[in-house]
């Protein structure tokens, strides 16, 4: 049995991202019932020109994105599937005031899909806020499970008899790298405002306190300290240069989450082992 697998842009760049010239994962993941919306298919495409990618990563993710094409289902489908009436009510549900977009349509998807099938669903998408503002819809209307690319892995590593230990292991070992090249991005170039900081500048306490709370959350592995620093620089006006330091990694927050959580999957792995039937 296929299991029905509706996937977000970034869930889709992550895996691409790491998959190898044997295409081993997406060739895994053509294993699973794919359905993607239309929107998301549009976001992949934008989203690979913005990301932090390498040539060779942005060359094989173009490649590999016309093939997403029967997996697609049109967003006017969509809502004409479950309604315009009942869209509307997702929208009130889950307070959602911004256009239309992929984690939106998606969820219209993973609705349609699991009344379809009469089954649940596995929704995949690797942003966070995204997760919180939909998952009270997910368990209200009963549709299934959001996870992330890390779940979706582990997903693959046991409903895939060909996906071996090693396989997994290397596959989350490379996400781990992935997530932490902008996050030294930005540890770099926080450093280097430190360093350069007038002896005015080092005697405001506010400042140096929160620059520390970003550098040490990233090298204690502490992402709560982290955190604290970046909201700090993002709710005040009064260090506009770090402000802006930060706003060139918009995503920092979702892949400091995601690091940290691959971090301890790898941990795990390491006294406990995943059953699947072999």
């Amino acid at each position: 049995m296929k299991h029905s697998v509706i996937l977000d842009a970034c869930t889709i760049i992550n895996l691409l991202r790491i998959d190898g010239a044997d295409e081993f994962l997406f060739k895994s993941m053509k294993l699973l019932d794919l359905n993607i919306s239309s929107t998301v298919y549009e976001e992949v495409g934008k989203n690979v020109r913005k990301n932090s990618l390498s040539k060779e990563q942005k060359k094989y993710i173009d490649q590999r994105i016309p093939q997403f094409l029967q997996f697609l289902h049109k967003d006017d489908e969509i809502i004409k599937d479950i309604t315009q009436g009942l869209f509307e009510q997702i929208r009130k549900f889950t307070k959602h005031r911004k256009k239309d977009n992929g984690e939106l349509i998606s969820s219209a998807l993973s609705l349609c899909v699991s009344r379809e099938n009469n089954s649940k669903v596995y929704f995949y998408t690797d942003d966070f806020p995204a997760k919180k503002q939909f998952a009270p819809f997910f368990a209200f209307q009963q549709i299934g499970v959001i996870g992330d690319s890390i779940d979706l892995l582990l997903f693959l590593y046991w409903s895939n008899s060909d996906f071996g230990d090693k396989h997994l292991k290397k596959y989350l070992q490379d996400l781990k790298s992935e997530y932490n090249v902008p996050l030294k991005g930005l540890v770099s170039k926080m450093q280097s405002k430190k360093d350069s900081l007038s002896m005015k500048d080092k005697k405001d306490k506010k400042l140096m306190e929160n620059i520390d709370k970003v550098l040490n959350g990233y090298w204690e592995f502490n992402p709560t300290l982290f955190s604290e620093g970046l909201l700090f620089f993002n709710e005040t006006c009064k260090y506009p240069d770090i402000k802006h330091i930060i706003s060139e990694f918009p995503d920092i927050g979702k892949e400091c989450i995601l690091a940290e959580k691959v971090v301890n999957v790898i941990d795990s792995l390491s006294s406990y082992s995943i059953f699947k039937i072999t």
